[in-house]
C-alpha cells in the first residue's frame, strides 16, 4: 500500500494505544506508530546492491517484509526507543502499550501490503513463495477517508480539524477529477465520511480509531468476497476461449468501486508450446455498470475488444508468448532467471521482458528489463520462489 495509508494506520494505532492519562505522550506514540508502520520500506535504502531494475523488483518488499524481518526491525526499535527518557519513565502498563503499538504497527505494514497484486513472501526462509491478496487497489480512497477523519478529529477546534483534513480532501478531489473514482462512489464516500466525521468529534480518540478500523475492515472483507466472485466470473467468462490450463488470475479492483475489476488471466497451452495472457475489465453487474464504464478500463483498455460472459468481461488484450523462449531464457540467462523471481505475468516483447501487471504504457513499466548479453550475473539475488515456475516445468 501507499505510505499515506501506512502512516494513517500508525496514527490510528497510536490513538488506540493511548491511555486515559497519556495525552502528553501522544506525540511520542504517534511518532512511534508512523515510524513502525512505514519502517519495512527501509529496504528501498539498499535496493541498489542489485542492478536496476532487479534491485527494486527483488529487494522492495524483500527481507524487511517477512516475519523474520519484522522481528529484526522490532528489536531495532526497542533498542532505539529504549534510550528515550520519556519511554523509560513510563509505567509498566504504558510501556506495554508502547511496545505493543510498535509490534502491531510493524505487522500492519505486512498485512496491508499483502492485500494487492504486488504480493509478499512473509514466511521466508521457510517458504519463499509469493502470496497475493488481489483484494485492494494500492491507492484506496476509502481507507484514506476513514483513517484521515479519525486523525483530523483529534484537533481541538473546527478550524483546526478543517486544516488537518484539507490535504486529504484535496487528494480525494484530485483522484476523483481524473475519473479513477466514479461519481456514485464519490457520493458514497462523502455520505459515509460525513456520517463518520459527525460521530468522530463526539467520541474519544480510542473509540473513533476503533470505529475507523472497523469500517476499513468491513470494506476489506467485502472486497475479499467480491474478489472471489470476480475470479469465478473471469474463469467462467473465459471458458469458451480457453483451450489450455489457466494457471493464474490477477485481479485489481477499481478504486472505491468493488463491482469493477481489472483482470489478467494466464493460460498455459502446452500442446502449442505457448502461454497466453488475457487482459480485460470485468463488471460483476454488467446490467448496472458496463465494463466500458469502469474507471480503470480507460487507463488500460486497448483497441482489440472482445466481449465474453454475458458482457461481464471486456477483453482488451490477448498476448501469445512462446514457452520455449521463456524456458530457454530462464535456463540460460541468469538475469532473466533473477527477474523471474519477481515476475507474475511475464511478457517478452522483442528485446525486453516486463510484467503485464504494471504496463499502462510500455515505456512506463518499472519492471521492464532489456534482454542483452551482460558480463557476469546480477549480485545479491534473493532466493524468492518464481511466481511462474508453473510455466517453466
Amino acid at each position: 500500500m501507499d505510505n499515506i495509508t501506512h502512516s494513517l494506520v500508525g496514527v490510528a494505532l497510536a490513538d488506540l494505544a493511548s491511555g486515559p492519562t497519556s495525552k502528553s505522550q501522544r506525540p511520542l506514540l504517534v511518532g512511534a506508530g508512523i515510524v513502525a508502520a512505514n519502517l519495512p520500506d527501509i529496504d528501498l535504502a539498499y535496493s541498489s546492491i542489485t542492478p536496476s531494475p532487479l534491485g527494486y523488483l527483488l529487494h522492495h518488499r524483500g527481507h524487511t517484509h517477512t516475519i523474520v524481518g519484522l522481528v529484526g526491525l522490532a528489536v531495532a526499535l526497542v533498542l532505539a526507543y529504549g534510550l528515550f527518557p520519556s519511554v523509560r519513565k513510563m509505567r509498566i502498563s504504558g510501556q506495554l502499550r508502547f511496545w505493543l503499538l510498535i509490534a502491531i504497527a510493524l505487522a500492519s505494514h505486512l498485512a496491508l501490503d499483502a492485500l494487492n497484486t504486488y504480493g509478499v513472501h512473509p514466511f521466508y526462509p521457510v517458504d519463499g513463495n509469493w502470496y497475493y491478496g488481489d483484494t485492494v487497489f494500492i491507492l484506496e480512497p476509502f481507507l484514506w477517508l476513514m483513517l484521515g477523519i479519525a486523525v483530523a478529529a483529534h484537533a481541538r477546534s473546527r478550524t483546526a480539524r478543517f486544516i488537518a483534513g484539507l490535504p486529504l480532501l484535496v487528494l480525494l478531489c484530485t483522484i476523483a477529477s481524473t475519473g479513477a473514482v466514479p461519481l456514485e462512489s464519490v457520493a458514497v464516500l462523502l455520505l459515509v465520511g460525513g456520517a463518520f466525521a459527525w460521530l468522530a468529534v463526539r467520541v474519544s480518540p480510542r473509540t473513533r480509531a476503533a470505529v475507523a478500523f472497523l469500517l476499513c475492515g468491513l470494506m476489506v472483507a467485502g472486497l475479499a468476497v467480491t474478489s472471489g466472485a470476480a475470479r469465478r466470473a473471469t474463469l467462467e467468462a473465459l471458458r469458451p476461449a480457453v483451450t489450455g490450463r489457466v494457471v493464474d488470475v490477477v485481479l485489481t479492483p477499481n478504486p472505491s468501486s468493488p463491482l469493477c475489476w481489472s483482470v489478467i488471466a494466464i493460460e498455459q497451452r502446452e500442446i502449442h508450446a505457448e502461454y497466453v495472457l488475457w487482459r480485460g475489465t470485468l463488471s460483476l453487474l454488467p446490467q448496472w455498470r458496463s465494463p466500458t464504464t469502469c474507471a480503470l478500463h480507460g487507463f488500460f483498455g486497448g483497441r482489440d475488444v472482445r466481449v465474453l460472459g454475458d458482457r461481464r468481461l471486456l477483453l482488451s488484450g490477448e498476448i501469445h508468448q512462446s514457452l520455449h523462449r521463456l524456458r530457454a531464457l530462464a535456463r540460460d540467462d541468469c538475469w532473466v532467471r533473477a527477474w523471474l523471481r519477481f515476475g507474475r505475468a511475464p511478457v517478452i516483447d522483442g528485446e525486453w521482458i516486463s510484467d503485464l501487471r504494471f504496463r499502462e504504457r510500455r515505456e512506463d513499466n518499472f519492471s521492464r528489463m532489456r534482454l542483452s548479453a551482460r558480463e557476469g550475473c546480477p549480485a545479491h539475488v534473493p532466493e524468492w520462489s518464481m511466481p511462474r515456475a508453473d510455466l517453466l516445468k
